[in-house]
């Protein structure tokens, strides 16, 4: 029982802490449909956050070494183990993005059906 009260209060420290360094971000305003600076400001948020993760997951491990009580550090370790499967996840996610932005994704959207274009296409001049 003590060791779980230990376990407790160092996940509700660990998440207080990670609370605090967070700032609070207003959330995303509502779009009808991803466009260009979507993409950029989603992948932008999207690199934050993992780098917010990765920050809070060195702190784990930092705490990691401190835990004297098998079962305990034990249970950390898994929780270490899956927060970095999480935190490799988001940076691939964020580096794909990143790779993609480069190649027009999401900037087409003529024929997309849901996207009526705006106006006609301009005729080329000769």
């Amino acid at each position: 029982m003590k060791s779980f009260l230990v376990f407790l209060l160092l996940t509700m420290t660990t998440v207080a802490l990670s609370a605090q360094d967070a700032p609070k971000t207003p959330p995303p305003a509502p779009h009808a449909h991803g466009g260009a600076m979507d993409m950029h400001q989603h992948m932008m948020n999207t690199q934050g956050q993992a780098a917010k993760m990765r920050a809070t997951l060195e702190k784990m491990k930092a705490n990691l070494s401190k835990i004297t009580d098998p079962s305990l550090k034990q249970q950390a370790q898994y929780d270490v183990d899956l927060w970095e499967e999480m935190v490799q996840h988001m940076e691939g996610m964020s580096a794909m993005m990143n790779a993609h932005s480069g190649m027009g994704m999401g900037m087409d959207m003529k024929h997309h059906p849901a996207m009526p274009e705006d106006k006609p296409p301009t005729p080329e001049k000769k």
